[in-house]
């Protein structure tokens, strides 16, 4: 019986080694996990505030363009329509000076 329990005893030992290798493995490959994992949210939190810098600084050109060119084009409808009844009416004789040559 002394041959039974050595091997048992052995295995036990074998057994606990392999475990607290395994164990020591995937507590490393965690370890890289997260610091990859850290990595990719470092760089998606600076590709976002990329963006939003972008989206403001777009925001704020619109704004400038709607204050300068919209706005004043719109508050002004009748003397633009007015300019471009001008317009039509200038081309509109143009065309009709080739027609009649």
């Amino acid at each position: 019986m002394n041959i039974v329990t050595d091997i048992a005893i052995v295995v036990g030992l074998v057994r606990d080694i392999v475990f607290l290798l395994l164990l020591t493995v995937a507590l490393i490959v965690l370890l890289v996990l997260l610091a990859k994992i850290r990595q990719l949210l470092n760089t998606v939190q600076e590709t976002a505030n990329t963006v939003k810098e972008t989206v403001d600084s777009v925001q704020d050109t619109v704004n400038t363009v709607s204050d300068k060119v919209v706005e004043p084009a719109a508050s002004n409808a009748g003397v633009m329509r007015g300019v471009g009844g001008i317009f039509g009416f200038l081309l509109g004789m143009g065309r009709r000076r080739k027609k009649e040559k």
